[in-house]
């Protein structure tokens, strides 16, 4: 009797299979069972009936999203932010790990490590009440700096403020998560042959040719998987920081469909509404993440599958 190989393969290999069965037990109860509720995005919900005792209504709450007289703002604002997360917020975390890795001192290095990637575990409440302190007109220290040094005449509004949001959005959210996105990409980069770098010198080139030749072909990989996974997210504009940093004044561009669901489920109980929209974006992102997988398989030869 045959053996098949993959189990051959696996069998051989079951001590780093173990190390993946918590993973894969945690996806599958937080990701895979509660797709059996996606059900209610097509019925009239209703918690006596539960999933299946509920009537179907079909697709009478896509249609009553496509008909609500601010879905397309909804749809354009939430791709306009997550496009310039992505376009601008990508590359960042590359630089950061390659001038980190520039650095020889180690303590120093680790320190700025540290602290570039500590604003992560904070809370976006917490980022948001800092930022309305610093930022604030009324003797907020950066009005006053700016004021003080002869570059404003007078206090600027810098929150709610449609001439600032875009700016104070993705520069919070590339403050907050660089540090941690710049993980994996030192770790690529840790994993680069040092003879290449050798080789480079014995070639003549400086630090930025091997940053350029070495370094960064290294990391291309990654980079190429990692923006594949990101492009999933073009629908997903970020739903705490949003919600705080949106207000009355900048809601004509500030307002998402993160947003939007929470309110509609949570805070209107239109649970079947609000899965609805969710699996609208869910659809989008699926067929974002497999057409950017073939671009990237044909462009690069680099895809997840």
């Amino acid at each position: 009797m045959r053996t098949n190989p993959l189990l051959k393969r696996i069998w051989r290999h079951r001590l780093l299979y173990l190390f993946l069965l918590p993973a894969v037990v945690w996806f599958f109860l937080f990701s895979y069972v509660p797709l059996y509720g996606i059900q209610i995005a097509f019925r009239d919900f209703r918690f006596s009936g539960g999933f299946t005792g509920s009537p179907w209504a079909g697709l009478k709450y896509f249609r009553q999203f496509f008909d609500y007289y601010q879905s397309s703002q909804l749809i354009r604002n939430t791709i306009l932010i997550s496009g310039l997360k992505l376009t601008i917020g990508f590359a960042m975390p590359i630089v950061l790990a390659i001038l980190l890795n520039e650095i020889r001192n180690l303590k120093f290095k680790k320190t700025l490590q540290t602290l570039s990637y500590l604003p992560y575990f904070v809370s976006w409440v917490v980022v948001v009440t800092l930022m309305q302190r610093l930022l604030t007109p009324y003797g907020g220290p950066v009005n006053d700096l700016l004021v003080s040094s002869g570059l404003l005449k007078d206090p600027i509004q810098f929150l709610n403020n449609t001439s600032w949001f875009y700016q104070i959005v993705i520069g919070s959210d590339i403050w907050k998560n660089i540090g941690w996105n710049s993980i994996i990409y030192m770790a690529a980069i840790a994993g680069i042959d040092q003879q290449l770098y050798e080789a480079a010198k014995i070639d003549g080139a400086g630090r930025f040719r091997q940053m350029w030749h070495v370094t960064l072909p290294g990391v291309r990989n990654i980079a190429v998987i990692l923006f594949i996974l990101a492009a999933g997210s073009l629908m997903s504009a970020g739903y705490e920081q949003l919600l705080l940093l949106n207000g009355p004044a900048t809601a004509a561009i500030g307002s998402v469909l993160d947003v939007h669901v929470i309110g509609a489920g949570i805070g209107e109980g239109r649970l079947s509404y609000a899965a609805a929209v969710g699996l609208f974006q869910s659809a989008i992102a699926l067929v974002l993440i497999l057409a950017v997988n073939r671009i990237a398989r044909k462009v690069s030869d680099v895809s997840l599958f």
